[in-house]
């Protein structure tokens, strides 16, 4: 459950916001390696997606691919607050 605390997510919006690559970068990889290690598959997938665009640079491709990540993000955000009710 807390995985919801950590900031990795809210950086990565804002960074991309920002068109800011490097944070960006950085934001999306801490995401990937947390998904990874807690076994949240599909968001693990769409984070190591957008990490791969991000290390190559190409914030236009990972702005395209921003929304899966959100909605991912959702589902398991979602998942983990009917476990804490």
């Amino acid at each position: 459950l807390k995985f919801l605390d950590d900031p990795s997510f809210g950086q990565l919006e804002t960074a991309l916001a920002d068109k800011d690559a490097e944070t960006a970068f950085r934001a999306a990889h801490t995401l990937k390696g947390i998904c990874a290690n807690l076994g949240f598959k599909s968001l693990f997938e769409v984070s190591y997606d957008i990490t791969e665009a991000l290390r190559a640079g190409d914030m236009e491709q990972a702005k395209v691919m921003w929304p899966g990540v959100q909605a991912c993000y959702a589902r398991v955000e979602n998942a983990l607050n009917q476990l804490e009710q």
